[in-house]
């Protein structure tokens, strides 16, 4: 199985650096993704350095937007009916709202997601400045 190329960007972007190998070799995997999601219903993995937790309240879409989040957006989530999956920002902040399964909704690849765990304990906005992108093509290049 190939990865999705939103899904590469965001895991090496928001996922702690010494875990990032093995969530890239899990999800590339056919038999090891489904079970591999579960980690994301009470995620440690998230790298906080990048992550602002955000209020039960907070009106999750219009925060995305305002970070410059488009209306369609790649989906990594314990909820197998949407699991990689592009949808619509809206439909897929109202699914994991209802269903409650761990989410890490891509927006801008390696540069802005959104992290929903199990119930909605944490709801994280996650961000990378564009200097994440200009280190990438420079590394890429070495």
């Amino acid at each position: 199985m190939e990865m999705h190329p939103d899904e590469e960007a965001t895991v090496k972007a928001f996922i702690v650096p010494s875990r990032r190998e093995r969530w890239l070799r899990a999800l590339a995997s056919t038999k090891r993704r489904k079970s591999f999601l579960n980690r994301l219903n009470h995620c440690p993995d998230i790298d906080e350095r990048y992550a602002t937790l955000l209020p039960s309240s907070a009106q999750i879409a219009e925060v995305l937007r305002s970070h410059g989040a488009p209306a369609t957006c790649h989906v990594i989530s314990d909820l197998a009916e949407i699991d990689g999956q592009a949808m619509q920002l809206n439909d897929v902040i109202d699914q994991i709202e209802y269903a409650q399964w761990g989410t890490l909704i891509s927006c801008i690849p390696g540069r802005l997601a959104y992290y929903y765990d199990e119930s909605g304990a944490r709801r994280m906005l996650l961000q990378r400045s564009d200097t994440y992108a200009a280190e990438k093509t420079i590394g890429e290049l070495l």
